[in-house]
């Protein structure tokens, strides 16, 4: 008799409200990050959507931070869970970034409750891909030791490039330093972010936004003269007017892809800021060419 399984992630997958029911259907469990203003904290899709935390961040006067589920979230979730299933695929976004990933395994081990764990390296778009395709896989009768090798594979080849409004945020968050946050804002540098092995780097700067989105419109299109996934992700912090202006400059010169626009996770945008574009798509193992 097959094993029944469970799957855990969080929110910064950014599983939207119509796909609340593929999750119930397909025993997916999402485990909210909060966000803080001040004393007010908020858990992310429960009590605060992400829309509604970029206008609060708008027009806040508190600078916004998050924070990780706590160990108790986790143990409360790992004791239901045993009760109905008999292991867990658990994946998180990048544990270089958050504690989420590292927590979440330490209550499962407290509970006693069997997980296979993928530290995906990255969140929003591409992990909600991740996911997915571990579904996927899974419902293709792989072994959840066979899902998790293919995910740990997987995420090397995510690519998530962002261009931060706020480069004071940036300074805030330690991204960069305090004499470059000054001279950046002097000069109009826009700074062009990735992720590598779950770590964010500043892959290259440039003078303006348009030379910026030119600059990871370049990228994408070297991208997939190689090959890619037909699903892109664009994601924005709180002005989406922009996410489909790009949007149309991609769908102009590749209009086959599919392109899904969805906000920008609050865990980055609280070092980004309000007004942050990204662009995000998922490179094709080409040893199964």
């Amino acid at each position: 008799m097959s094993k029944k399984i469970a799957w855990v992630t969080d929110s910064t997958a950014s599983f939207n409200q119509t796909e609340q029911q593929w999750l119930k259907d397909n025993h997916i469990y999402v485990v909210p990050l909060s966000v803080r203003f001040g004393d007010e904290v908020y858990k992310e899709g429960i009590e605060i959507s992400i829309e509604e935390f970029y206008e609060k961040m708008r027009t806040s006067e508190e600078s916004p931070n998050s924070s990780q589920p706590s160990l108790g979230d986790f143990i409360n979730l790992y004791h239901m869970l045993k009760e109905s299933y008999d292991e867990a695929i658990v994946i998180h976004c990048s544990s270089a970034l958050s504690g989420t990933y590292s927590t979440s395994t330490q209550a499962a081990s407290m509970v006693d409750f069997p997980v296979h764990s993928v530290d995906s390296w990255i969140g929003a778009f591409p992990l909600k891909f991740i996911v997915q395709e571990g579904v996927r896989l899974y419902q293709d009768g792989h072994s959840p030791s066979e899902v998790v090798t293919a995910l740990l594979s997987l995420r090397e080849k995510c690519q998530l490039l962002l261009i931060p409004a706020s480069l004071e945020q940036l300074r805030k968050g330690g991204r960069v330093s305090n004499f470059g946050s000054i001279l950046g804002n002097l000069l109009q540098i826009k700074p062009i972010l990735g992720f590598k092995e779950g770590k964010v780097n500043i892959i290259e700067k440039v003078r303006t936004m348009k030379k910026a989105e030119s600059t990871i419109l370049a990228r994408l299109a070297e991208a997939y003269e190689k090959g890619i996934h037909e699903r892109v992700g664009i994601m924005y912090a709180g002005e989406q007017e922009q996410a489909h202006k790009l949007s149309e400059r991609i769908r102009e010169a590749y209009s086959h892809l599919k392109i899904e626009i969805l906000p920008l996770i609050p865990v980055a945008g609280v070092h980004t800021g309000f007004g942050t574009i990204g662009l995000s798509w998922i490179e094709k193992d080409k040893k199964k060419e």
